[in-house]
C-alpha cells in the first residue's frame, strides 16, 4: 500500500519537460505508425482508444485502421497523441517495466523516469485538458517559471515536480485497456494527491472561448481546490492583449456549465456529475464557485502581467531548436485597476 502511494504522489520534472520532453517524443513518434482519420494523425494504440471511448461501433477496428491513409507523425501533437506514443502502445516509456502499483508489466511514465531522478514527489498540481496542443501547456508553464523562479528564487535544479495525470496516471491501464476505476476510488486519488500538494496551476488555452470551462474535470478540480482553500494560479501561453476589457467580457468568459461540460471518457463525466448532484442536489453551486475563482485568478493575472511579471510569451515549443523556458521582458495588459476594483464591489472579495 506504501509502495502504491508514493508512485501516485510522484510527478514529472519541470527540467525534463523543458529540455528533453519534446525530443522524447519526437524520437518515439518516428519509430510509430501514424494514419489519418477524422480526428488527426493517430497511432493504432491510439485510434482504439478513442474509438472505444467514443462508443463506435465497428465490426473490424484493426481492419478499419488498416484502411486509413498513412501519414507523418503531428509536429505539434496534442495529449491523446502525446500519450498514444509515451504513455501507452508498444514504444510507450514504461512498456515492459514493473508497476509498482499492481505488479504487472506496463507503468506510468513517472514511474519509468523516477530511476533517472526525471520524477519525484510532486510539488505542484497542473489543472489542464488533453486537448491542448503540447506547445500551448509548454509555453504557458515556461511563462510561468519565469516569474515564479524570480519571486521564488529557485532553480529547476531545485526539483520542480508537475502532477499531471497523463504523465502520473497508468494509462496502459485506464487508456489502453479501458479499465474503469470506481468513482469513489477516483475521487479519493485526486482529492488526496490535490491537498497533500496544496498547489494548483490553472492552465488556460486563451482568455477568449478557450477550452478550459468546458472540461468537466478541470471544473471539478477547481471547485474542490476552493472547497478545501487550495491556492491556485491560472497560467497561460500567451499575454492577449486587449482579449478582456469589461466585466461583462470577464463575466462571459468564465462562465461555468457543469452540467453541460464534457470529458475525453463519458464515464469520467457521468461519475462527476453524480457525485456533484448527490453532495450539492444541483450544479449551481458549484458553477458559481468556480466562476468567482476563475474571475479572481483571471484579474489576478492581468494584473501582475501588466506589471511585467508574467514575461513575454514564449518563443519556444515543437519545431524550437533552444531549449529551456524564454526569458522574461516587460508584457502588457488592457486589465485597468477599476476593472479590477469593480470587479471585487460586485462579486466580494477574491482572497
Amino acid at each position: 500500500h506504501e509502495v502504491k502511494s508514493q508512485s501516485f504522489q510522484l510527478g514529472i520534472s519541470l527540467q525534463f519537460v523543458f529540455e528533453q520532453l519534446e525530443d522524447v517524443y519526437k524520437e518515439t513518434a518516428g519509430k510509430a505508425e501514424w494514419r489519418l482519420d477524422e480526428w488527426g494523425p493517430v497511432t493504432k494504440s491510439g485510434y482504439l482508444v478513442k474509438v472505444r471511448n467514443c462508443g463506435i461501433q465497428l465490426d473490424d477496428p484493426i481492419g478499419a485502421w488498416n484502411a486509413l491513409p498513412i501519414c507523418d507523425y503531428p509536429k505539434d501533437p496534442n495529449f491523446h497523441q502525446v500519450a498514444g506514443v509515451l504513455a501507452y502502445g508498444p514504444w510507450a516509456l514504461g512498456k515492459h517495466m514493473c508497476c509498482p502499483r499492481d505488479g504487472q508489466p506496463d507503468c506510468s511514465i513517472v514511474d519509468a523516469l523516477q530511476a533517472q531522478s526525471k520524477s519525484a514527489k510532486a510539488t505542484w498540481f497542473l489543472s489542464w485538458v488533453w486537448g491542448y496542443k503540447f506547445s500551448t501547456v509548454y509555453k504557458a508553464l515556461a511563462r510561468w517559471w519565469e516569474r515564479h523562479r524570480i519571486v521564488s528564487g529557485a532553480g529547476l535544479e531545485d526539483g520542480i515536480y508537475m502532477w499531471w495525470c497523463v504523465f502520473v496516471n497508468n494509462q496502459f491501464r485506464m487508456l489502453e485497456a479501458g479499465q474503469v476505476e470506481e468513482p469513489d476510488d477516483l475521487f479519493d486519488v485526486f482529492g488526496q494527491q490535490l491537498q497533500g500538494i496544496g498547489k494548483m496551476l490553472m492552465c488556460l488555452d486563451k482568455m477568449r472561448g478557450g477550452q478550459y470551462t468546458t472540461r468537466i474535470w478541470c471544473i471539478f478540480e477547481v471547485f474542490v481546490a476552493c472547497q478545501r482553500s487550495i491556492p491556485t494560479t491560472v497560467i497561460l501561453p500567451e499575454l492577449e492583449v486587449g482579449a478582456i476589457a469589461s466585466l461583462e467580457e470577464l463575466t462571459h468568459e468564465c462562465r461555468v456549465d457543469a452540467e453541460q461540460a464534457k470529458a475525453s471518457v463519458q464515464a469520467d463525466a457521468d461519475a462527476i456529475k453524480d457525485h456533484i448532484k448527490q453532495k450539492h442536489q444541483s450544479f449551481e453551486y458549484v458553477n458559481r464557485t468556480v466562476e468567482h475563482a476563475l474571475w479572481c485568478e483571471v484579474i489576478e493575472f492581468l494584473e501582475s502581467s501588466k506589471k511585467g511579471g508574467a514575461g513575454r510569451p514564449s518563443q519556444l515549443g515543437p519545431g524550437s531548436t533552444s531549449t529551456g523556458p524564454p526569458t522574461s521582458g516587460p508584457a502588457e495588459s488592457t486589465m485597468s485597476e477599476s476593472m479590477a476594483t469593480d470587479m471585487a464591489a460586485e462579486h466580494g472579495k477574491c482572497n
